[in-house]
């Protein structure tokens, strides 16, 4: 007997909640717009049903940067006219009533300038908890920072600060297919274009990377540095700043506790070097971090941002896998103790290099762990013999 039921289409299946939560996150902006384009139905599914878990995520760092419709007019200023694709895409958000929405947004490689970043903040629908500007161009640390303090002022009305979690420092993950823009419709052309071609966007995989993706170190997963010293110009207002934040924002970085001495000051810790611990004694006088056991404030936040929430124990979460405990540093802590090509590195009750050895010590024969930044059992002899 032949069944009169019709077959489960893809909107029966967006239908649900549980799996639209979980496919959303894997489409790029222009996928989704091209799924609201389809029908009025998957329209009213997006922008209507389920507005709150299609916009939950978003991820504008595929926009193109500039418009195609030549140079800026003498009406607006260079970085309003590069910074036009994000703000463009968040009016057409809050005119079609779903900016309220969007609780994780990312903003990596784009124009951001601190205008921008004041109209988020202050704009009414605003609700973003998680915010992602890693990368991004036309914003320093002399603009950033008033904004960021003015946010957490103690004089601020109750709950108005909503974001939780901001990434700044640590690189943002590589970006793939191109940038374009088309100026007849709101829409963005990168690939892939699916959800399947995204890689571990299958239901019931987890995200993972792309071989082919160069892949950079984070905190818990690889050794090396995660930034460079461009923002050690503002280093002791960054930490003033992450210390009166404890416990209201959270940071993708984290203060180095390495021993300081009369003469040293607290650091940005800028070095991840796994869990390993000291080369000798694979411990430090420092304890590690671990996630679970370290308090939240002094824990950073992991990359990428999360995909399916948006607060700051989600984005300091380890992903499956990956070991909770590491050990984080200065560069300044580490000279001469790390060797720069393979990573390994010795503490202080093991190793202490020469330029930091008393006179007569240093006269003696005494042990050279690093020598020009490599270490001299393994890279020194491979670099002298290549």
């Amino acid at each position: 007997m032949e069944s009169n039921h019709l077959p489960t289409t893809l909107l029966d299946l967006l239908d649900n909640r549980l799996l639209l939560s979980h496919v959303v996150p894997f489409l790029s902006p222009s996928a989704l717009l091209s799924l609201a384009a389809a029908s009025k139905s998957f329209y009213s599914l997006v922008f209507v049903t389920h507005s709150r878990y299609t916009f939950r995520h978003l991820d504008l760092s595929t926009l193109p940067y500039i418009y195609n419709f030549g140079p800026s007019t003498n009406h607006e200023s260079d970085e309003d006219y590069l910074a036009a694709p994000v703000r463009r895409a968040l009016y057409v958000l809050n005119k079609k009533a779903v900016l309220s929405c969007v609780t994780t947004l990312v903003l990596d490689g784009m124009p951001v300038p601190a205008t921008l970043l004041w109209e988020i903040f202050r704009a009414d629908a605003s609700n973003i908890r998680i915010l992602s500007i890693r990368d991004v161009k036309n914003l320093g640390d002399e603009k950033l920072l008033p904004l960021l303090r003015h946010l957490v002022r103690p004089s601020r009305p109750e709950g108005s600060l909503k974001l939780k979690a901001l990434y700044y420092f640590t690189p943002s993950e590589p970006v793939k297919g191109s940038r374009s823009w088309s100026p007849d419709r709101w829409t963005f052309l990168e690939t892939p274009q699916g959800v399947t071609d995204t890689l571990g966007s299958q239901l019931g995989q987890c995200h993972i990377s792309d071989p082919n993706v160069p892949t950079t170190p984070s905190w818990t997963n690889g050794r090396g540095v995660l930034f460079n010293a461009a923002f050690m110009n503002s280093e002791e207002k960054w930490i003033q700043l992450i210390e009166s934040c404890q416990g209201l924002l959270a940071f993708d970085v984290v203060i180095c506790h390495h021993a300081p001495t009369s003469e040293d000051r607290p650091r940005l810790a800028n070095v991840a070097l796994g869990a390993d611990g000291c080369q000798d004694c694979h411990a430090a006088p420092e304890q590690p971090r671990i996630f679970g056991r370290t308090p939240a404030h002094d824990l950073p936040l992991l990359s990428p941002p999360p995909l399916f929430a948006s607060t700051a124990k989600a984005a300091q979460c380890p992903a499956p896998g990956e070991n909770p405990k590491f050990y984080a540093r200065c560069t300044h802590c580490l000279q001469g103790r790390r060797c720069e090509s393979c990573n390994i590195w010795w503490c202080e009750d093991c190793y202490t290099p020469p330029s930091q050895r008393s006179e007569p010590a240093r006269k003696s024969a005494g042990e050279i762990k690093v020598h020009m930044g490599l270490c001299v059992q393994t890279c020194l002899v491979e670099e002298l013999y290549t």
